[in-house]
């Protein structure tokens, strides 16, 4: 009896051991991923980035040569003074901002009605708005095209915004986030006399910052990068977005590459900022949109 009790001792290490082994295994694949696709990610950005430091006349002839032996930063002065970079970056500022604001305010109202209220045909509503994350863009191009020139705002700002606010899946992810809250808040607030209003403006908004804030940085991002309805619906020039006047660059024949990889590299920075800006509350805001359905 003693003989089995000593071999079953003999045995839990090792397999406590494997397990060990096992765990180390899974965590250093998890990891080699990771590196991969990180490396993927960043290594398009550095080549940009060290390519826009090299003169024009240089940067076909040393492709295999990553660091630039002579540096410099005439492709940013060149595409800044001889193209209207100005003004596209603030077409486009101005057009996140405004999107951002909508979709933080009218995703937010539609998400807090559709997870804490008490309407007939809720489910439906709810289930129509997630099925139009389905339809593609591109097939109610024309339909919309024709419906901003009967309300003569083409070639408007508004024009440009009146698509992206209020999206689909900015409604989702607010919905989702305001299942997590107990019902108990909204219950004692109801008897400390608050309205409907004054439980989302004094408690669920101020509960959403990191579903906000994660919000935000998806829109700005998506928004920042919009290129195909601005192209459409926009046709002064001068009311181009930074998207739209850069692929105006690329010219028939031939092109500045150095400028280009200079106008990327000043595109991206705003993205990265404003993700560096939010990292915190946006992770913890995809966290807490994922944790109940």
């Amino acid at each position: 009896m003693s003989t089995d009790l000593d071999l079953g001792s003999e045995d839990r290490p090792q397999s406590g051991h494997a397990a060990g082994a096992g765990q180390y295994v899974v965590k250093a694949l998890a990891h080699g991923i990771l590196i991969v696709a990180s490396a993927l990610a960043v290594v398009p950005f550095a080549y940009a980035l060290l390519t826009s430091m090299k003169p024009e006349e240089n940067i076909f002839s040393t492709m295999g040569q990553l660091i630039p032996a002579e540096p410099t930063l005439m492709n940013y002065v060149n595409i800044w003074m001889q193209n209207p970079l100005d003004r596209w970056i603030f077409n486009s500022l101005l057009l996140a901002a405004g999107v951002v604001f909508f979709t933080l305010l009218l995703d937010s109202l539609a998400g807090y009605a559709l997870a804490k209220g008490d309407f007939k045909g809720q489910r439906f509503v709810y289930l129509l708005v997630v099925g139009t994350l389905i339809v593609p863009p591109q097939a109610i191009v024309v339909p919309l095209y024709i419906e901003m020139s009967q309300f003569d705002l083409v070639n408007t700002y508004w024009a440009v915004m009146l698509l992206y606010i209020a999206n689909p899946f900015g409604v989702f992810m607010m919905r989702q986030f305001f299942l997590s809250v107990p019902d108990s808040y909204l219950e004692a607030a109801r008897m400390d006399g608050c309205s409907t209003l004054q439980i989302y403006t004094r408690i669920m908004l101020p509960m959403a910052k990191p579903a906000l804030s994660s919000l935000a940085v998806f829109t700005f991002t998506f928004i920042w990068g919009a290129f195909l309805w601005p192209l459409i619906v926009l046709s002064d020039s001068s009311m181009y977005p930074l998207q739209v006047g850069l692929a105006g660059l690329t010219g028939q024949y031939g092109s500045q590459w150095g400028q280009l990889m200079a106008a990327a590299i000043i595109a991206a920075l705003p993205v990265i900022t404003a993700y560096l800006l939010a990292q915190k509350t946006f992770m913890e805001g995809i966290a807490l949109t994922g944790s109940k359905g």
